[in-house]
């Protein structure tokens, strides 16, 4: 039984076909568990449980066992058994909009997404810290300089204002958006010198 798209935790850092020997080694059939390839994690269960409740137009295989509970998955407080794998076939009614969804969802639990048609191996999260790095310098750097300028410039009138209750929490927020800014140029500068460094 073959399907068109795979989540899994683990494990990672994988090439196309070291994913594909991992999809054809699983039995892929609804409620199996087996003891490998795929490493078990409540993540796979959230994003089973969250996909459902979607209810995209896909035919799902897992190992995940259905949620009872009625209740919004963000109120739920007690964690699902650990999952291996979520296998989806896509039907003729899949939409973009459920393309979407399911990358969100790998993104939100930071999982493992094997696109079986085009063979490619995707970390949707990882993906998206990188674009995020990639386009820091001058876009990114512009809002966060905004943020924390206008947080210095709130926490400064507040300051010379001095209305009780409201200055101080005035200058908690603009304190807050300024050290937040620097943190990030920080981060940001850090790490586009250590990328610099792997070049040379």
């Amino acid at each position: 039984m073959t399907f068109d798209l795979y989540v899994w935790k683990g494990p990672r850092d994988l090439d196309a076909s070291g994913a594909r020997a991992l999809v054809e080694g699983w039995p892929g059939g609804v409620g199996e568990a087996p003891a490998g390839p795929f490493e078990p994690s409540t993540d796979v269960a959230w994003f089973y449980r969250e996909l459902l409740r979607d209810e995209p137009a896909v035919e799902i295989a897992t190992d995940a066992e259905p949620g009872t509970s009625r209740l919004p998955i963000w109120l739920q407080t007690e964690d699902p058994p650990p999952a291996r794998v979520v296998a989806m076939r896509l039907g003729p009614a899949t939409a973009r909009e459920d393309l979407g969804a399911i990358g969100g969802l790998a993104a939100k639990y930071d999982l493992v997404l094997f696109d079986a048609r085009s063979g490619r191996v995707h970390e949707p999260l990882k993906e998206m810290a990188e674009y995020a790095h990639a386009t820091f310098w001058w876009r990114g750097a512009t809002q966060a300089a905004v943020a924390g300028g206008g947080g210095a410039v709130l926490a400064v009138v507040a300051y010379v204002l001095s209305i009780p209750l409201l200055s101080g929490v005035l200058i908690l927020v603009g304190g807050f958006l300024f050290v937040m800014a620097v943190l990030t140029f920080v981060h940001e500068g850090r790490r586009t010198l250590h990328d610099g460094g792997r070049r040379a």
